[in-house]
């Protein structure tokens, strides 16, 4: 009884999901000059690599070898800029990583959203790497609009609103948490510049707000939320699908810049510092390194 076929030779091949792969990545994703910033190297297809080497191109020397992954700046500045390699050897080979490490200093341009369109927007490609119990947005806009329009929106697929920052009309500012919101009046100006910055905290739903590096007095706003982390991040277009669903007639036009976001509540001296783009706090992204993606006319200008 039995099957009467010849066994597999053995060792048994090994299935195409066991090669041995590795890609590089940065904690956090957006590096901020002066802070902490690590680049790890992540191995899938194999039970555990024996050795990580790490080398910059264009050095001569290896930075790193041994069973460490991790690649850690301490105060990363931009003499650490460059293209960095990491190459994995385990029991079923080796492979290559390369990371480009880079920032962009915006610190004295803005986006320019010069005509009002259905799509154009700027996509933010870092993102927070855990659920938010606590955030601050900053931002700096100028424009001549009276319509309602939308500065920040940060949706996630179960919630289109999880973090909005909308001017519904001239003097008012609305700003939502899980898609409910709280409302601040602010001076109405004749085509100004206005700074804005908004926090949340979930423990006390306190909502922090300060316009021009004044703090108005606080509201409160869903005490015991959680904001998820799988966002779509948007500048000047609302947002009523995840990265999408937009309207012309809630599109931003005009000039916007000095975008900051942290996982945490900052202070009024802090807020003043956004203000002139030199944070004492490393933001999730900011604006003197700022990872990102123009979506049709949207242009980036002194």
């Amino acid at each position: 009884m039995g099957g009467t076929g010849t066994p597999p030779a053995w060792p048994f091949p090994l299935a195409a999901a066991e090669k041995l792969t590795a890609q590089i990545q940065a904690h956090p994703p957006a590096p901020t000059l002066y802070h902490q910033l690590m680049l790890s190297c992540e191995v899938t297809g194999d039970p555990g690599p024996q050795e990580f080497l790490w080398e910059k191109e264009g050095n001569h020397d290896p930075l790193q070898k041994g069973p460490n992954s991790i690649l850690l700046f301490p105060s990363f500045n931009t003499t650490h800029l460059g293209t960095y390699v990491c190459t994995a050897t385990g029991s079923l080979g080796t492979a290559v990583a390369t990371y480009n490490l880079w920032i962009q200093d915006l610190e004295y341009h803005v986006f320019v959203y010069p005509h009002e369109t259905k799509n154009s927007h700027v996509l933010v490609r870092a993102k927070p790497e855990q659920p938010l119990q606590n955030f601050t947005v900053c931002l700096q806009s100028y424009t001549d609009l009276t319509r309602p329009y939308s500065l920040f929106s940060y949706a996630t697929k179960a919630q289109d609103n999880e973090i909005l920052l909308f001017k519904p009309k001239p003097g008012e500012y609305r700003f939502y948490v899980g898609g409910k919101f709280v409302t601040f009046r602010v001076p109405q100006s004749i085509v100004a510049s206005e700074h804005i910055c908004a926090s949340w905290e979930s423990a006390t739903g306190i909502v922090g707000f300060w316009f021009n590096g004044k703090p108005w007095p606080r509201k409160g706003l869903q005490r015991g939320y959680t904001v998820g982390a799988e966002a779509a991040i948007v500048l000047g277009q609302e947002q009523d699908a995840f990265g999408g669903g937009f309207d012309i007639q809630q599109s931003f036009t005009g000039d916007l810049s000095a975008v900051y976001m942290w996982g945490m509540g900052i202070s009024t001296s802090e807020v003043m510092e956004a203000m002139y783009n030199r944070p004492s706090k490393a933001p999730i992204f900011g604006w003197r390194n700022f990872p990102y993606k123009i979506v049709g006319e949207v242009y980036l200008k002194p």
